[in-house]
């Protein structure tokens, strides 16, 4: 029997979708580390990396035919981890407003302490924004989109984002670039349908 090791990935991923766990334990040996990486890059948690390297690889698992071969495999658990980093952020973020809210309520519910109100805040233009923000960035291919969020999000600098995603710093810069003007051009069609429907 031919050892694991030898194989391309392309081959590894065949023999997973016929039913080999050993082909898709060498897929997961080379996989595992960039994962991770990017994992602990965005949750800032060994845990929490660890925890989603194991969802990464659940979801890869039990949807392996759905990845068509357009992208090198490392991009698609790429993908998929940024996703599911993403999500379990939000999450997170959803549970600490959740927990704020009842510590700032007493027994007769009733803040515990008088509720000040921010005159700079404004809740609804935030939520318009993000709205917006989110429209514009449908429709762009998933490797603009999800260079330009890590970029501009997350805070990646160019040479992190060529290294994971196996590209040149210029094809970085090239898709940042593209997906700000695309995103943009979508705004400004978003606004002048919003102000044709008023």
């Amino acid at each position: 029997m031919q050892d694991s090791r030898v194989f391309p990935d392309k081959t590894l991923i065949e023999k997973t979708r016929a039913g080999s766990q050993d082909a898709f334990a060498e897929l997961v040996r080379r996989h595992h580390a960039k994962i991770y990486a990017v994992s602990l890059r965005m949750l800032k948690n060994r845990e929490d990396a660890e925890d989603n390297v194991q969802n990464v690889l659940f979801k890869a698992y039990h949807h392996m035919n759905r990845f068509e071969g357009q992208s090198q495999f490392s991009t698609w658990l790429f993908r998929i981890a940024i996703n599911e980093a993403l999500m379990k952020l939000r999450r997170q973020k959803n549970e600490r407003q959740s927990n704020y809210l009842d510590l700032s309520k007493d027994g007769d519910g009733n803040g515990g302490f008088p509720e000040i109100e921010d005159a700079r805040q404004d809740h609804e233009g935030d939520y318009m924004r993000r709205e917006l923000a989110g429209k514009a960035m449908q429709g762009l291919h998933p490797a603009l989109k999800t260079t330009f969020l890590l970029h501009k999000g997350e805070g990646w600098t160019c040479r992190e984002l060529a290294e994971t995603l196996g590209v040149t710093v210029e094809t970085v810069k090239s898709r940042v670039f593209r997906a700000r003007v695309r995103s943009r051009r979508q705004l400004q069609l978003l606004g002048r349908s919003a102000s044709v429907a008023f």
